[in-house]
């Protein structure tokens, strides 16, 4: 690396982004807010989700479903859980190695929460994922103390991309397989197959964000005007135009780090495929066997309706529905593959979700008392 980059590298962000409002200027700082869970509103969703979801299982057949339930085996269906969290360890492990670069000193147990505090907010707060990432840069720099939020963003965005390129490559398979071995009818391969797409164009137009130099700005300053008309509110464009610049320069000089890129996306794939597995587990348990590479085209879609902010908190219901149609579509027994979609979810929803939620608590108490410490530490070296 250039001594130049690594100047940049080091480069910190503006203090702070200063908004006029009415004939006073007051300082806002930049740094990112935890998004906030509204208890209420998310439990009314989840209601409605669930009530549609009994529908749904009154039309399947109740006791079908519950007798397939009762043959699991709970040993194979442990080693589900354990997959699933060791899934989400990988996928902190990925982006753990891209936060090294950046000298970020966190411990990899945090990491691994912060991951799990990330899943908690996508599922709760249904906002197209960002939500999650947003807690990620929160937690990110409040442990590590300092403020970087450009190469906060950066470790993010970089990770997210990442991520993406094991999930296509097995959605690819899962198409492939399905379209020549299995007889899944035309509306299964065409939706899995228009999902693919989209997601694809998204994660592109994504990519295009994070390094094309004006498209980040231009969507930024967009925003700035509707948020200026509306809260009669003035944005120094200066300071953000900064921010974005520092944003561009932090995943350019990462791009740099092709040993960081092999190590992240090494993980990146543990991860995808240690929760694709744990759905061919959950069938094994109920003595059904699904190929793997069915698997994958099943998915895709499961992770796009969970993607989408219109629909409700961990697209609870409608995701269950889609994943046990799906199944059935590709050959399997309508009430196995019912069961199986309640038994996976149970674990990649329900589970990591309840722990996820422990895991935000944590980390809160634990930033509250670094900072009431560092507080206290200061006064005292001030002679208070």
């Amino acid at each position: 690396m250039s001594d130049q980059s690594k100047a940049d590298f080091q480069k910190a962000p503006p203090d702070g982004i200063f908004l006029t409002i009415g004939c006073f200027d007051q300082p806002v700082s930049n740094e990112i807010e935890l998004p906030t869970v509204r208890p209420g509103k998310s439990i009314a969703l989840i209601a409605l989700g669930l009530g549609a979801y009994f529908l749904y299982l009154s039309h399947v057949g109740y006791q079908e479903v519950i007798g397939n339930l009762r043959s699991i085996n709970v040993t194979l269906f442990s080693m589900a859980v354990v997959l699933a969290l060791f899934g989400v360890l990988c996928d902190a492990l990925a982006w753990r190695a891209v936060t090294l670069k950046f000298n970020y000193k966190v411990p990899i147990w945090d990491i691994f929460l912060i991951y799990l505090s990330c899943g908690f907010m996508n599922n709760l707060i249904p906002s197209g994922t960002f939500s999650g990432e947003t807690a990620r840069v929160y937690f990110l720099e409040k442990l590590d103390g300092g403020s970087r939020i450009d190469q906060s963003s950066a470790t993010v965005a970089a990770t997210r991309i990442i991520t993406a390129i094991p999930f296509f490559l097995g959605t690819a398979i899962g198409l492939v397989y399905l379209d020549l071995a299995t007889d899944a009818p035309p509306w299964a391969l065409a939706t899995c197959t228009i999902i693919t797409l989209i997601l694809l164009f998204l994660n592109a137009t994504f990519f295009g964000i994070c390094f094309a130099d004006d498209w980040l700005e231009r969507i930024i300053f967009t925003l700035i005007n509707y948020v200026e008309k509306i809260f009669h509110i003035h944005v120094d464009r200066l300071q953000c135009s900064g921010i974005v610049s520092q944003f561009h320069q932090s995943m350019k000089v990462l791009v740099e780090h092709k040993r960081t890129l092999i190590i992240s996306t090494f993980w990146a794939v543990a991860g995808w495929l240690s929760m694709t597995m744990v759905a061919v587990i959950v069938f094994r348990s109920m003595g059904v066997s699904v190929p793997l590479r069915a698997v994958f085209a099943v998915y895709a879609v499961m992770i796009f309706l969970q993607m989408l902010p219109i629909f409700l908190p961990g697209g609870v219901g409608l995701v269950d529905i889609v994943m046990s149609t799906l199944f059935t579509a590709i050959g399997l027994p309508t009430h196995s593959a019912v069961a199986a979609s309640i038994l996976i979810r149970l674990i990649q929803l329900w589970m990591l979700t309840a722990i996820g939620g422990l895991a935000t608590a944590y980390l809160v108490k634990k930033i509250n008392h670094n900072s009431l410490k560092a507080v206290t530490e200061k006064r005292l070296a001030k002679g208070f």
